[in-house]
């Protein structure tokens, strides 16, 4: 998965390595978003079946009915505001989130690969670990895919 994020990382800055007209414009987000989409449809070879879009200044959760028996793919990545940004998935087990996955690497993407043992609702929580000095709010895009 580490080639993974650095081919992605490499086309994110080929693709938006100029300035932006609009610092309010959702256009980078959507950019990135469509490089993902297609890597995880045409070189994965995965479902997408959600794909989020908003502000993230601090942390965001969404939570998923996950089924037993399908392998899911979680990504989160940020505009290019951020510096880092962390993704980190709970199951709900006796009524309390418990944590299941987490990427925590410094980068401006992050994905956690899950693989239910049963079915259940997750949470996934998208956190902006660090903005780009000068920034404190950017867009992110969440992916969820399996096979």
């Amino acid at each position: 998965m580490k080639a993974f994020r650095l081919l992605l990382l490499a086309a994110f800055a080929a693709v938006l390595s100029t300035a932006r007209a609009d610092e309010r414009s959702m256009q980078p987000i959507l950019t990135k978003g469509e490089i993902i989409v297609n890597y995880v449809e045409n070189e994965l070879d995965k479902e997408i079946v959600r794909i989020e879009y908003d502000l993230l200044s601090t942390t965001k959760t969404t939570t998923r009915i996950l089924a037993k028996g399908w392998n899911y793919t979680i990504l989160a990545f940020g505009d290019d505001y951020f510096e880092d940004i962390d993704v980190i998935v709970y199951r709900k087990s006796n009524g309390a989130w418990v944590e299941v996955g987490r990427d925590a690497d410094s980068e401006a993407l992050a994905l956690v690969n899950i693989s239910p043992n049963t079915q259940g609702e997750y949470k996934i929580e998208i956190k902006a670990y660090k903005f780009k000095p000068g920034y404190n709010i950017g867009h992110y895009g969440l992916i969820i895919a399996h096979e």
